[in-house]
């Protein structure tokens, strides 16, 4: 018996020894744990949702721990080939508190979030984040929503059921010039809210990824409107999520460097974007406010305006207020407008408030548009527009001396438009000595055009036109009446004779 114990004394004690020379080895080099040990861990703590894997798994005491070849799947994603998370290789080194996490890949959100079906969510997400004391975070080449700096640092800390991500900075050395982005992100359990913010340098190909991953295409039309920007664009990113109801808010501000915007030559454009997007009943709503946006034209010409689109229960509402003094072919193109519209020699100060309601998936059927606005154009040329050319022919022809409106003239009306129809009784073009009073309506579904236009030969709101204009009426209403038929791209004018007058009553 005594033999015994003595031969188990001696196997403990040399066990004990070459357990502890195996651990004093760590120190200086890495262990790499048995696969199946691995496979036991990652099945026996992963949620239930997640499928874990992994290439090899090495532990050192100073080297620290080292992932290769990270892949997670989602088992309830539609498609779950693909992973939801990757990365080449993650190294966790507890002394120095750094992890740095090579190629580390999160493309897309979770497939619920790009579903169709929208839900009312009312619920918190509950959950218990353990306590972590701060740690630097190191990604190199990593793609997260689309996002690709070269390389990103952060410091990280869970506390009190909130994961703060801290310092962040994200490089992205291009050929010309690096760019960099300066920001944060939290994740706050206890006020149910995510929220970030990043500012710095950036360009156009390095965020417009993320409005796609996020699934925002209702903000890549602005986006992509910016061309031929010089540089690198000073701007900040703001977003905030309300957990329990999924509301979302994102703020843009951008101060590029023009460049174009919608073809037009601008020195300076800038301006804010903020979305909201928020579901309520079956209904995905948002409200999109473009502006204030403060631009320069090439000559030093001001632009300041707002637009508001807003989508609510299947209905979009467009709200444009604005005021500048390009030429207002350039407003126009500025505006999403296309074609040729008037000549960009024609130029003003210009001002508007417009206001537009239609179905969210109208597309080209113009029937289903209504709205109502204001238009006003001071010291333009607004008769050198290309539809106004009949017109002029004509007047040439009946009033010696009629070119001078089109020196200094200035416009404005108030229209109605209901089920694709524009109605206006009250447009104005004024020059000099002359005015031409319009009214009539414009079906945009079928482009048609149908106007009464009344030359006068004084201003509407002059003291000379309250004096005259009762005694001139009935010279202008019998000798000087046209009318503007055909559509906006092929206007036909007529003169409205005397004789035709009279046939008309007669008939």
């Amino acid at each position: 018996m005594r033999k015994f114990l003595t031969i188990l004394w001696k196997t403990v004690k040399w066990s004990f020894i070459v357990f502890f020379i195996f651990l004093l080895s760590l120190f200086f080099r890495v262990q790499r744990v048995p696969d199946c040990v691995v496979t036991a861990v990652l099945d026996r703590y992963a949620p239930t949702n997640l499928v874990i894997h992994v290439d090899s798994l090495l532990i050192g005491f100073t080297q620290g721990i080292h992932v290769r070849n990270l892949r997670i799947y989602d088992r309830k994603q539609a498609e779950n080939l693909e992973p939801l998370v990757s990365a080449r290789a993650i190294s966790v080194l507890p002394f120095e508190r750094v992890v740095v996490a090579d190629e580390l890949t999160y493309s897309h959100l979770p497939s619920g979030y790009y579903e169709e079906k929208y839900e009312e969510r009312n619920a918190r997400v509950d959950g218990v984040l353990p306590d972590v004391p701060s740690f630097s975070l190191v990604l190199t080449r990593p793609d997260i929503l689309a996002v690709r700096p070269e390389r990103v640092v952060a410091a990280v800390e869970i506390r009190d059921n909130c994961l703060s991500v801290d310092r962040i900075r994200l490089d992205w050395p291009d050929k010309d010039e690096a760019m960099t982005l300066d920001g944060f992100c939290r994740v706050d359990l206890r006020r149910q809210i995510v929220e970030g913010e990043v500012k710095g340098f950036a360009k156009q190909h390095h965020i417009r990824p993320l409005l796609v991953a996020l699934d925002v295409p209702v903000a890549l039309p602005y986006m992509d409107a910016f061309t031929d920007v010089e540089g690198k664009v000073p701007a900040t990113c703001g977003w905030k999520v309300n957990l329990v109801n999924n509301d979302f808010n994102l703020d843009l501000d951008l101060h590029p460097k023009m460049g174009k915007y919608n073809g037009v030559p601008m020195r300076t454009a800038d301006g804010q974007i903020h979305l909201y997007v928020y579901t309520r009943g079956a209904s995905l709503n948002y409200k999109n406010t473009i502006g204030p946006i403060k631009g320069v034209g090439p000559r030093g010409e001001p632009l300041e305006g707002t637009v508001v689109i807003e989508g609510v229960n299947g209905t979009n509402t467009v709200t444009v207020a604005a005021n500048s003094t390009l030429p207002v072919a350039h407003l126009l193109k500025i505006g999403g407008f296309t074609g040729e519209y008037v000549d960009e020699k024609v130029l003003g100060t210009s001002s508007c408030d417009l206001l537009f309601h239609f179905p969210r998936a109208m597309g080209s059927d113009l029937s289903q548009l209504s709205g109502k606005g204001r238009l006003k154009i001071e010291k333009g040329q607004i008769m050198r527009m290309k539809g106004f050319a009949g017109l002029l022919n004509l007047l040439a022809e009946r009033v010696p001396g009629f070119a001078s409106l089109t020196d200094s003239t200035q416009g404005s009306c108030d229209y109605t438009i209901t089920n694709g129809r524009l109605r206006t009784d009250n447009l104005y073009i004024e020059g000099n000595v002359f005015s031409i009073k319009m009214y009539g309506e414009h079906d945009f579904v079928n482009d048609r055009l149908d106007f009464t236009v009344r030359v006068q030969f004084t201003k509407k709101d002059s003291v000379a036109g309250h004096i005259l204009h009762p005694l001139t009426w009935p010279f202008t209403k019998l000798l000087l009446e046209f009318r503007l038929t055909g559509s906006a791209e092929n206007p036909k004018w007529e003169y409205i004779s005397v004789i035709d007058r009279v046939l008309e009553v007669t008939k």
